[in-house]
């Protein structure tokens, strides 16, 4: 709209004045999820699973704090998850999660290859209730398409839905502007706005149990135990009732308390697809990423199996391996990765000062060799290191031409040519490093060069290796004591 004239002032001004009388709906609100500001909970209305096979449509009320886990991106399936309860009484209590999703969908509701409560469904009829608990597997207990009334009518929640209103203003508009040959006719840019957007279906399920997830485990030992748990369910279920379930990953591991152990839960079907007799399913690119098959990585067209799953087991043992299963490991090795990263970032700038001094000065073209090599230095440093460079007996002398050359690079620039680094508290990278005794820094360096920082370096190190050993021998001369003293007294020596 174009407010620079009439029609479009008026067009802007009729924007605004239905802004205002937009429904909290189309404002963007769930109106099927209502905060209670007196008791400080969440009333979310779920699909009546039961009701829906006899054609009816009806809600059961779940009662709920904030939610686990919100959606970070605005794009994708949107996932939402609360721990419920159908008791608002026992809100602090829940024993169920409510899942709350915008899965792909197609227009015909008959041509949707996946519906993860029809798949849960299939799999109890195929299992069995007892079946299910006994192996771990997520029922779904209620659930279906989330819906809302409009105009007095009960409406599908869906993209369609939504956006149909926004694509029948932006047609009526279209219709209005005339025609420019220079953006194409009026049916391309509505195919151009249209094409790529997908439909996809707000669904909202209720699942039992309700499970913890695995930084939850307190050892290995747990973490061993859930895994194989889960594999048995996996293995039961594509082998019964024929599904595969293509996203083992740490998100959809869970952990339920069974008395004093713990069991394992599978959950999240949103990936899971039929097989064929062979127990072979759809070559589709599905699945969490870090923990992919490379079949599944490369999108190959080899049909994917349950050995695809079981190489993503493999994929999280080596993940939860290295980033540790508690919380607590995971911690830990996100501050080690950070100290690590910080002390790499400090002597990297060293490092290129020392390639700088092994790479060859010798044509025009080492210039560009040099200047790529040793990015995190300056023209200006570069300039100084090879103006009081010392050339050895067994290299060739820096020629004029080249001097010239780096000397041009460095004019242009404003830089310090500073060469050593900032840091007026050196006991972070000191942390890091280990301890060895140095009784003379003139060993190695000559007294007459000026380097404070390493002397401090230096002196900080030997300060601490001779407090170990102050320590160490301190601790030996307590233990001859103690043995003295039992001694006189008549006591053996390491018996008291």
């Amino acid at each position: 709209m174009d407010i620079t004239d009439s029609a479009g002032r008026a067009a802007y001004i009729s924007f605004i004045v239905s802004l205002c009388y937009c429904t909290d709906y189309e404002l963007g609100y769930d109106p099927t999820v209502v905060w209670n500001a007196d008791k400080k909970y969440w009333v979310i209305k779920c699909p009546d699973s039961a009701a829906a096979k006899d054609g009816e449509m009806r809600v059961v009320n779940y009662y709920a704090r904030d939610p686990i886990f919100e959606a970070e991106r605005l794009f994708g399936q949107h996932t939402r998850g609360f721990a419920a309860s159908l008791d608002p009484n026992l809100v602090d209590e829940p024993d169920t999660f409510i899942k709350d999703s915008w899965p792909h969908a197609s227009a015909d509701p008959q041509s949707t290859l996946r519906n993860e409560l029809d798949i849960l469904q299939d799999i109890e009829k195929q299992l069995g209730g007892k079946s299910m608990d006994t192996l771990g597997v997520i029922r779904a207990t209620n659930g279906g398409t989330v819906c809302f009334s409009k105009t007095g009518n009960l409406v599908n929640d869906n993209t369609s839905a939504m956006l149909d209103p926004v694509f029948g203003g932006f047609k009526i508009a279209l219709s209005q502007t005339p025609a420019v040959p220079t953006i194409g006719n009026r049916a391309s840019a509505e195919e151009n706005l249209t094409r790529n957007i997908s439909l996809r279906v707000h669904r909202r399920l209720a699942l039992q149990p309700l499970g913890r997830p695995l930084h939850t485990l307190k050892s290995p030992y747990e973490l061993i135990i859930v895994l194989a748990d889960v594999m048995v369910a996996h293995s039961t279920i594509l082998k019964k009732s024929g599904y595969l379930h293509r996203d083992i990953s740490p998100n959809n591991i869970m952990v339920v308390d069974d008395g004093e152990r713990v069991r394992g839960l599978l959950i999240d079907f949103d990936h899971a697809i039929k097989t064929d007799k062979s127990r072979l399913a759809l070559a589709e690119h599905a699945g969490t990423l870090p923990f992919m098959s490379i079949c599944n990585l490369q999108n190959s067209e080899i049909q994917r199996s349950e050995l695809d799953d079981w190489e993503s087991l493999l994929y999280v043992v080596c993940w939860l391996g290295v980033h540790g299963v508690s919380h607590d490991e995971q911690v830990a090795y996100q501050q080690e990765i950070d100290a690590a990263r910080k002390v790499g970032e400090y002597y990297r700038y060293p490092l290129a000062k020392w390639n700088l001094l092994q790479l060859q000065k010798s044509t025009e073209q080492d210039i560009d060799i040099m200047f790529d090599v040793c990015d995190l230095l300056n023209p200006a440093q570069i300039k100084k290191l090879l103006s009081i460079y010392a050339v050895s007996d067994y290299e060739n002398p820096i020629i004029g031409p080249v001097m010239n050359e780096v000397l041009r690079r460095a004019s242009p620039t404003d830089k310090t040519d500073k060469m050593l680094l900032d840091s007026n508290d050196l006991s972070e990278q000191v942390l890091y490093l280990t301890a060895r005794k140095v009784p003379a820094i003139e060993t190695y360096i000559p007294p007459e060069f000026r380097t404070p920082r390493i002397r401090a370096l230096v002196d900080s190190q030997t300060d601490m290796a001779y407090d170990e050993e102050d320590e160490e021998a301190m601790g030996e001369h307590m233990d001859e004591y103690n043995d003295y003293d039992a001694f006189n007294q008549g006591v053996p020596a390491g018996n008291y």
